[in-house]
Formats: structure tokens, sequence, C-alpha cells
């Protein structure tokens, strides 16, 4: 059963940002199954390296649209990129626990969705419909 549940609550709107976000999930979801360490080493980099390309991606969007909140965001961004090594070094040292990803994704993945990415999204669904195909 997964741990992690997506629902249209998470939707900002934006169908890339959403799409990565479920893809987010879907990545969790096979981490905290994860049956071996290699497994877990594997799901964990590309969980790292998805993270990094969402966060690369929305901060475009958000310079693209002169979106107001965009250093505060940035700076969650990294806060959360920080916590992101935290783990990779439990898991390096092999002190990996899977409550370290379910605490990541529900602490901070679902607030980061539910709070700043929601924010976003209500400021990309007030641009004028032009303003949105740059």
């Amino acid at each position: 059963m997964s741990e992690f549940i997506w629902q249209d609550d998470y939707k900002i709107g934006h169908a890339t940002v959403d799409a990565q976000h479920r893809q987010l999930f879907d990545l969790a979801n096979r981490i905290v199954e994860a049956d071996s360490s290699e497994t877990l080493t594997h799901l964990f980099a590309l969980f790292y390296q998805h993270i990094r390309e969402h966060f690369e991606a929305e901060e475009h969007l958000m310079k693209d649209h002169s979106y107001p909140g965009y250093a505060q965001h940035v700076a969650t961004h990294n806060q959360m990129l920080d916590r992101l090594n935290d783990i990779s070094q439990t898991i390096y040292h092999r002190q990996w626990q899977p409550a370290d990803i379910k605490v990541f994704v529900s602490q901070w993945v679902l607030a980061h969705i539910l709070e700043e990415d929601k924010l976003l999204g209500e400021y990309l669904k007030n641009l004028p419909a032009e303003a949105l195909s740059t």
C-alpha cells in the first residue's frame, strides 16, 4: 500500500508542475518500499535529481513571470535541498530509516506544495493568458 497518496488538493493548476509533483510522490513511495541498500541508493538518487530538476523548472517559471514571492520560494527550495543532503548522508552511512523520507515528504514537500506552490498557482492563474504562453 502506498504511503503517499496523490490528491487533487495538491494540484496548483499548472500542468507541468503538477505532473512533476505526482512523479515525486511516486518516487517517495518507491523509496519507502525499497528492500535493499542498493535499491534505496538508486531510488534516492533519482528522487534527489527529480527534486533538483523540478525546483529549477519552478524557479524559471517564477522568474519568467516576475513572481513576487520568488526569493522566499527559492530560499525554501534551498532549505529542502539541504535536508535532502542530510538524508543522503544517512543513506551513505547506512543509518537509513524509512521514517526519514516519510517526515521529509510529509513535513517539507506536502507543506511546501499546499502552501507556497499553491500561492504560485494562484498568481499564475491571475496572469493574462498571453503572459503564460511565453
